[in-house]
């Protein structure tokens, strides 16, 4: 089986499909594509075709996360969740957004934190958001408690760095 014209449209179907998961690079879509089509060799029948392309388009973009040539963040999860087939990709993208999570800090200095550093994560700056801080990098004890509340559920605590103020600091001398 290797009619260019039963395999184009089935191509094409899986082509629109990671265009409404990918919001990344759409230059991308097409050589992850060609590179799962190059690899599915010889099929029985259309439907031998099919199973083998999406085994090896989704092993091509866990590759390329793995190896960050694909970013996390350029794939929406909300619709990779309504579709089987990308049910697969949901955990590792995941996984990917909480391992950025891991390495960032706040800094914290008397009882205000800067959570610049949070915020230039996926999932901190979706948390920042949802508590509305927004347009703020500097916030108080209490709105960190509840940010911190959020992020536990992630079963993870961001390290904080202790800056001492002009007043701890004039108290150590």
């Amino acid at each position: 089986m290797s009619d260019e014209n039963e395999i184009n449209p089935i191509i094409i179907s899986f082509k629109e499909e990671f265009q409404q998961v990918f919001l990344g690079n759409k230059d991308i879509i097409d050589q992850v594509l060609q590179n799962a089509k190059d690899l599915v060799g010889k099929c029985l029948n259309i439907e031998d075709f099919k199973r083998k392309f999406s085994l090896h388009l989704l092993k091509e973009i866990t590759i390329m996360l793995k190896n960050e040539e694909i970013n996390h963040a350029d794939f929406f999860l909300d619709n990779m969740r309504e579709n089987m087939l990308w049910q697969p990709l949901i955990k590792l993208i995941l996984a990917k957004r909480i391992e950025e999570l891991k390495q960032c800090k706040v800094l914290k200095k008397g009882r205000k934190y800067n959570i610049s550093g949070l915020k230039e994560t996926y999932l901190g700056k979706m948390i920042s958001d949802k508590l509305g801080f927004t347009r703020r990098m500097i916030i108080t004890d209490i709105e960190y408690d509840k940010l911190i509340s959020i992020i536990k559920k992630l079963k993870y605590e961001i390290p904080v760095i202790i800056q001492p103020t002009e007043t701890e600091k004039f108290f150590e001398n």
